[in-house]
């Protein structure tokens, strides 16, 4: 008996199972492979810091977008996703500010202390469906701002965290940046490769299931309060890994760094990128993420030309970029 009854007519054979999952092994290695050769020669092929920074914008951005996605795969969609980054830098850089613990054990910490505070919240707020849920999660958003100005003794409230320390392992510091680069492309590969993963996994075709209807997968057996949960803490979890290096990255940390319009960037990522696979996540982290600091000369053109990438996309693609070369290939049978 398959994991969910209404699909067990089209489920894979066993042998077919095995095929699929070593054809996917071999793929994701490749991918491995062949992306970090490529990312060996970055830092040295771009013509100055400034863009070795804007590089390490857009790995952390794919993180954050790649979390979101996990997410959005269970059919939640949340507006106060850049909070759970903003509980993970305050909490990694308190660590290791207030406590002593290495930054590299405080990252951790906070990613799984984040995916925790997440399963208590979502066991609540995911009995909320559509504009309810983006309320609730808008809401959430504002309240960890709020907090994060006002607990003064704990963030030092408006003026932030200041110095903290970059991540070292074995007195090897990642606080230059073409140094964190390689950080940075490690943790993103690493979470791009779990989203494949879980894309493909048993959760995975139960997120899809819950995506699409989850009122037949209910009826089919799937415990979706369960499957929502554990998208909504993996999502949050990562999201609070992203805010932690990007924390040590920056080495600053106030209620300004992760705010509402962060959660609303993010979105962003998922929409022009592409809402139905992770790829989207990090075709929308690409070309986002750069146009902020691409575009510091044309300060009050930022908004307008970032809302114009935007309806363009959702007017000519409503799949995001990633379904272009399939418009293409129904364009080019049509004719």
């Amino acid at each position: 008996m398959t994991p969910f009854p209404c699909a067990a007519k089209s489920a894979p054979k066993s042998g077919e199972v095995r095929m699929i999952g070593k054809t996917g092994l071999t793929v994701r290695l490749g991918l491995v492979i062949a992306a970090s050769v490529v990312a060996a020669f970055v830092p040295g092929l771009l013509p100055n810091l400034f863009y070795v920074h804007i590089a390490n914008l857009t790995l952390l951005s794919g993180i954050f977008a790649l979390s979101l996605w996990i997410i959005y795969s269970v059919g939640q969609l949340s507006f106060g996703h850049a909070a759970f980054a903003g509980v993970g830098a305050y909490m990694s850089a308190l660590l290791s500010m207030r406590l002593g613990v290495p930054p590299a054990i405080g990252v951790i910490i906070a990613c799984l202390a984040t995916a925790g505070m997440a399963v208590l919240l979502g066991a609540v707020i995911l009995r909320l469906r559509g504009v309810y849920f983006v309320l609730v999660t808008f809401l959430f958003g504002q309240m960890f701002t709020l907090l994060a100005l006002n607990w003064s003794d704990l963030t030092n409230g408006a003026n932030g965290l200041i110095s903290i320390p970059a991540i070292t392992v074995g007195g090897f510091s990642f606080g230059p940046r073409p140094v964190f680069f390689y950080l940075a492309f490690a943790v993103f590969l690493a979470v791009l490769l779990f989203a494949w993963g879980l894309k493909r996994s048993t959760f995975g075709r139960a997120f899809d299931s819950i995506h699409q209807n989850i009122d037949l997968a209910e009826s089919c057996g799937i415990d979706t309060a369960r499957y929502q949960v554990i998208a909504f803490a993996i999502g949050s979890g990562i999201a609070g890994l992203g805010g932690a290096l990007t924390a040590h990255y920056i080495r600053f940390v106030s209620p300004d760094t992760f705010t509402f319009h962060n959660s609303v960037a993010f979105i962003t990522m998922l929409v022009v990128g592409g809402r139905s696979l992770f790829w989207g996540a990090v075709i929308g982290a690409a070309v986002i993420t750069p146009l902020p600091e691409l575009l510091r000369d044309f300060e009050g053109l930022q908004h307008i030309i970032y809302g114009a990438i935007l309806i363009l996309v959702l007017r000519t693609l409503p799949g995001g970029l990633i379904s272009i070369p399939s418009v293409l290939r129904r364009k080019g049978g049509g004719r």
